[in-house]
């Protein structure tokens, strides 16, 4: 399979380790092409950010603005040492990515999570989008969660009873996401398009913001 690299993303290969297999490079684009599909049906906006992918790493980069000018940034999924990470970047070439996941698939439904969640935010406000509260922090079911760092308590692996091999890392936040681990990637696209609490326009269904 032919690769084509975006230069920024590539700049930041540093932050990964080893090569997306070219299966999982196809995975990534067909949930591409889901979600070109079902946003506008949602949404009524057309999405057709363009895909790139090197050699550990696949992205989507946000449109260049001025013409193709001024880089804007990108989101995706980068392989590193202890698993996958579900990345984003800013127009300031900064990537950052805060959430691990085991498994390829589960790292791309937390890069669904994002592209969906910036189609929320613009739609409904600056917090009724993010679609990490819709579950109102919970975990998914048949989830256990482990404390990484004891006493404190900020970081955690959230994996799955059944399967203890998939698992997520991350803050309370990242609960949310392990409703995940247990659905396909065109399930869990499904789900937090229609979830109620994502589509409801009564804000006050959400949990209150922290800062004003």
């Amino acid at each position: 399979m032919t690769r084509n690299p975006l230069l920024e993303a590539e700049e930041n290969n540093f932050l990964g380790t080893g090569s997306l297999t070219d299966a999982e490079v196809a995975e990534f684009k067909a949930t591409v092409d889901y979600l070109r599909a079902v946003i506008p049906a949602a949404f009524g906006l057309e999405w057709n950010d363009p895909i790139f992918s090197g050699d550990g790493y696949v992205v989507t980069e946000v449109p260049r603005s001025s013409g193709g000018r001024f880089f804007d940034g990108y989101r995706g999924v980068r392989k590193t040492a202890k698993g996958y990470v579900a990345m984003t970047a800013s127009e300031r070439n900064s990537e950052s990515g805060s959430v691990t996941f085991s498994r390829f698939e589960d790292a791309v439904k937390g890069y669904a999570a994002g592209v969906i969640g910036s189609f929320r935010m613009e739609l409904s406000g600056r917090y009724l989008g993010y679609v990490a509260w819709m579950w109102n922090g919970t975990t998914g079911p048949g989830v256990v969660t482990e404390s990484l760092n004891p006493p404190y308590d900020t970081d955690f692996r959230f994996y799955l009873r059944d399967d203890p091999s998939a698992w997520l890392e991350g803050d309370k936040v990242a609960a949310t996401l392990s409703h995940g681990l247990g659905m396909s990637i065109p399930s869990f696209i499904a789900v937090i398009i229609a979830h109620p609490a994502v589509t409801a326009k009564d804000a006050t269904a959400w949990p209150k913001p922290v800062r004003p």
